[in-house]
């Protein structure tokens, strides 16, 4: 699954060791790196800052990978934000390769947010100027300078309909995690049950999202309910995914879990009789694909239906 992070490359009229060396020296750093010097030995384990000029330090972490002229990988700490110096370290990657005897391209990636962080927003528009500053500074040997139009300010954390998408199916997959997890705690439930509603959140602002996603999203609100013993709350959101696929003519595999979910809250609840016909209708949906009948099938059979099988 893809996770944020932030890609730039370009090329650049220099050898590798002229880039690793604009890369690791702090006189030549604060010429292009928003005013900052990098302090530390470019060697794995050592411990670096970006610090200005006024000995303030914006930037600390540690280097995991050196090799000079090819890459350089380093944690990223950003300090000059007080809730993105609580976060998690971050990772920066650069990349060098040769493409002729004077031409090399540089590429850095910064990734390891955990999630759309603040560090991620406040670093959103800051590469693009670092990496053009250090292009100019080595092709033409002077600083670039202020880049007017560049966005210095911070970007705020907005996702777009295919992030919302890739958020919904992520969380969603987690969110099974938590179903088929044995002897889970009443913290485990409440877990469960806020990672589904998450990923209906994100599922309601995706890109491509259609009918059978919002079915999909109430079914598994309904499913988190009934393993956490919420019966109340089971059978509202199990009533949502059947209106759903009814005033949509969803068949097949969405009708299926449609009749199941309302069934299995009407069983939770004690409501046997109705939850009998529910289930009975269930199993009579037809269902084309032999390997999704298969999957339905053996979900229908298994647990909890809370004592409904002796009255089925």
């Amino acid at each position: 699954m893809p996770k944020p992070r932030h890609v730039y490359e370009t090329y650049i009229k220099a050898t590798p060791d002229r880039i690793w060396h604009a890369l690791t020296d702090g006189e030549m750093t604060s010429k292009y790196y928003f005013g900052t010097s990098f302090v530390g030995t470019a060697a794995t384990g050592s411990d670096y800052r970006m610090e200005g000029a006024a000995g303030t330090v914006a930037i600390t972490g540690t280097v995991i990978e050196a090799n000079p002229f090819t890459k350089l990988v380093m944690t990223f700490t950003a300090l000059w934000d007080p809730e993105a110096a609580s976060e998690q370290p971050s990772l920066v990657t650069w990349e060098i390769t040769p493409i002729d005897p004077t031409m090399s391209k540089l590429s850095v990636v910064h990734s390891d947010f955990g999630g759309l962080s603040k560090t991620w927003s406040l670093t959103r528009g800051g590469w693009e100027g670092i990496v053009s500053g250090l292009k100019t500074l080595l092709e033409t040997g002077e600083a670039i300078g202020e880049i007017p139009g560049l966005d210095d300010e911070v970007d705020p954390v907005d996702l777009t309909a295919l992030e919302h998408r890739e958020r919904g199916i992520e969380i969603f997959n987690n969110t099974w995690t938590w179903i088929e997890m044995a002897d889970r705690t009443p913290d485990d439930d409440e877990s469960m049950i806020r990672s589904a509603y998450a990923a209906a959140y994100h599922w309601s602002f995706a890109a491509g999202r259609t009918v059978e996603n919002d079915a999909r999203s109430e079914w598994m609100l309904s499913r988190t309910h009934v393993l956490a013993g919420r019966g109340e709350h089971a059978l509202f959101y199990a009533r949502r995914s059947a209106a759903i696929v009814e005033a949509n003519g969803l068949a097949d595999f969405d009708l299926g879990y449609g009749l199941e979910a309302v069934a299995r809250s009407l069983a939770l609840l004690g409501r046997n009789e109705e939850a009998a016909k529910m289930k009975e209708a269930a199993l009579l949906v037809p269902i084309d694909d032999d390997e999704d009948r298969k999957i339905f099938e053996a979900d229908l059979a298994g647990g909890p239906w809370f004592g409904l099988e002796a009255t089925a």
